[in-house]
């Protein structure tokens, strides 16, 4: 096992965390402003802290198994390391519970069904006892007449080892997802009448969901040889060719780009995504696929320049 470092710590757990959320704070902030004509920073916040957690604690988690194993004296070298990473999260938490805490219950309870499997992305999950703890809030009687204990399976599932979905997931949570946390937090302001042209919410949500997924399956493609060898059912894996993947890959961006037509900055994130499918692999530096996290971002902001340009 290779000695953990300084810099492959920070960037596992603190840097990557960050530049996720840079994506979730650009399109958050557009959602919101698509929707309200203003920034909210409260569906904005969760989204940002979100991203960070449930991202930041899973790398986190990853590189403490690896620093405990090299022994005594690697933990007592990242030891501070470790202290701060932990003040970083908890004053995520904080801003994420302000942020929830200013907004409606609907807010809270849209955010915890998006966030959730997040959270528990790489844990081993228990079918039955998830059902026992399901089967309190359902009558006894009901419970009797259906089976409901006896009908679930007690072999534990990983939600990102669901086959063929880890890509899917991800696309839903963080595109789907950012959506409906903003519009739970600014629906009761949306303003029907206004028209940020060329922009349409349909649109936006259909894009970020459709790019998030395209960007997880880029990955699966760079891990490709890996992922076969340990049988990890991902969709290039599933496919059983990084060919047929990128072929599919750029026939939905182009789908995506079809019906976005009369929108520039949608049309030249889908080119510039197409380009990165064909561009990147196996071969390519990790750093190299934050382009693709950041084809949306790119172009949101390019529209926030010419916008204030405008004004």
């Amino acid at each position: 096992m290779a000695t953990p470092t300084v810099s492959g710590f920070v960037g596992a757990v603190i840097i990557r965390p960050v530049v996720v959320a840079i994506n979730s704070l650009v399109l958050a902030s557009l959602m919101s402003y698509v929707i309200a004509e203003r920034l909210d920073w409260r569906p904005i916040t969760i989204c940002v802290t979100c991203d960070i957690l449930a991202v930041g604690i899973d790398h986190f988690k990853d590189q403490k198994i690896v620093i405990s194993a090299c022994g005594a004296a690697v933990e007592q070298r990242f030891a501070s390391l470790l202290f701060l990473t932990r003040m970083f999260l908890v004053l995520n938490a904080s801003l994420l519970v302000i942020a929830l805490c200013q907004g409606s219950p609907k807010m809270t309870i849209i955010t915890a069904i998006f966030t959730t499997p997040a959270f528990l992305w790489a844990t081993p999950l228990n079918p039955r006892r998830i059902g026992v703890v399901i089967q309190r809030f359902i009558p006894a009687k009901h419970g009797q007449e259906v089976g409901y204990s006896s009908s679930i399976p007690g072999t534990p599932f990983i939600i990102k080892r669901v086959p063929g979905m880890k890509a899917i997931f991800n696309g839903i949570i963080r595109g789907c997802g950012i959506f409906f946390v903003v519009h739970s937090a600014l629906q009761a302001s949306w303003k029907s009448d206004f028209n940020a042209l060329p922009w349409r919410i349909i649109e936006i949500v259909i894009w970020s969901t459709v790019n998030r997924i395209i960007h997880s399956v880029m990955t699966d493609v760079r891990d490709f040889d890996e992922d076969e060898k340990a049988g990890v059912p991902t969709i290039p894996v599933l496919l059983g060719s990084p060919l047929k993947t990128r072929i599919l890959l750029t026939v939905s961006q182009a789908a995506v780009l079809i019906a976005s037509l009369g929108n520039p900055y949608i049309l030249g994130s889908s080119c510039f995504m197409i380009a990165l499918v064909w561009i990147l692999g196996k071969v390519s530096p990790k750093v190299s696929f934050f382009l693709s996290i950041h084809s949306q971002s790119i172009f949101i902001v390019m529209y926030a320049v010419i916008k204030c340009w405008s004004l």
